[in-house]
């Protein structure tokens, strides 16, 4: 999933995020859930600012608190945030729609630039 709107990191934290909500608005997450599945290395520092980053976009709000003595996250998806993957497969489509129809203009170009050339020559 890609969101022009977003960096690579908010990107990847963002499919994390609703990978583990499993449809859910609201639900628990440990930073070593989210850090699992995003790629790359990342700490836990990283990923405070990158959720900090998303609740101030309006994407989520989270609270992070301690369970049981570990870290733990309460991530509630906000509407802009609940319709991320929606707007994900827009953005794909849209691109690759845009890359069909520049595929077509340069083959349009191309065709009529040797039917111009065959015409006066």
């Amino acid at each position: 999933m890609w969101n022009a709107m977003l960096d690579r990191r908010e990107n990847d934290v963002m499919c994390a995020l609703l990978t583990l909500s499993a449809g859910k608005a609201r639900f628990l997450a440990s930073p070593q859930e989210v850090l699992a599945l995003v790629r790359g290395r990342w700490d836990d520092e990283g990923l405070e600012r990158t959720l900090a980053s998303l609740a101030q976009d309006g994407y989520v709000d989270y609270i992070a608190t301690e369970r049981k003595g570990e870290k733990t996250y309460v991530v509630e998806l906000r509407p802009k945030g609940a319709a991320f993957l929606r707007n994900s497969h827009t953005d794909r489509r849209r691109f690759f729609v845009r890359l069909f129809v520049a595929a077509v203009c340069g083959l349009a170009s191309a065709l009529i630039g040797i039917l111009l050339k065959l015409i006066f020559s």
